[in-house]
């Protein structure tokens, strides 16, 4: 969707490092084990699963790439920007609770439960999704996923050290993809052949002609 909607090029070295990312991430994610379904409990659905996942990602994808379109093509500022992208969102969020939690709103106020560690996951979150926007207007949406990937890597980290997480062969082999495809993205960016210079060339003594 990039090289379609924003025109950007990758070299071939860059692929194989998105697609070590691919493996590194999957390699992470499969260490953890869901709970087996409790008796009462319908049963997973893999097939449905997957390819609810699989949309998501198009989605996703798809949402990424218009908004790096949106921040970079638009001469308003990102803090600006992010203003307008949060009202949809507020809306949505606003219509969904209302309709499941209005009652519970209505008996017991809108902030019930709110101790400090929710204020302070509010807080990260709120940063967070500054950040992203940052990310975008100032890289790409590839930097975007391995910040994200990164995140997952340090998230498990963090669960060793303060859980019971204990990290197994398959968990270290993707954490080594991961950083390895990172260097290797950021080492090796697309470089304009001859003929693309050379086209682009061709076009702009046209348009200066017209």
């Amino acid at each position: 969707m990039l090289k379609f909607v924003l025109q950007k090029k990758l070299s071939n070295t860059q692929w194989i490092a998105l697609i070590l990312l691919i493996i590194g991430v999957s390699d992470v994610q499969l260490q953890y084990q869901p709970p087996q379904p409790v008796s009462g409990y319908l049963e997973q659905n893999p097939l449905l699963g997957f390819s609810a996942a699989i949309t998501m990602c198009f989605t996703s994808a798809f949402a990424g790439v218009y908004m790096e379109n949106i921040l970079k093509k638009s001469s308003v500022n990102v803090w600006m920007q992010n203003i307008r992208l949060a009202l949809f969102g507020l809306i949505i969020a606003a219509g969904s609770m209302l309709y499941k939690d209005y009652g519970t709103i209505r008996d017991d106020g809108f902030f019930r439960g709110f101790d400090s560690l929710v204020w302070i996951m509010t807080f990260t979150n709120s940063i967070g999704g500054l950040l992203i926007a940052v990310v975008i207007k100032y890289a790409d949406n590839i930097m975007k996923a391995y910040a994200q990937s990164t995140a997952i890597i340090g998230a498990a980290l963090g669960s060793w050290i303060l859980f019971d997480f204990i990290p197994n062969g398959l968990f270290l082999f993707g954490t080594f993809l991961v950083t390895a495809s990172i260097v290797i993205y950021n080492k090796h960016p697309y470089q304009e052949s001859t003929s693309d210079k050379n086209y682009v060339l061709l076009n702009e003594e046209k348009i200066n002609k017209v």
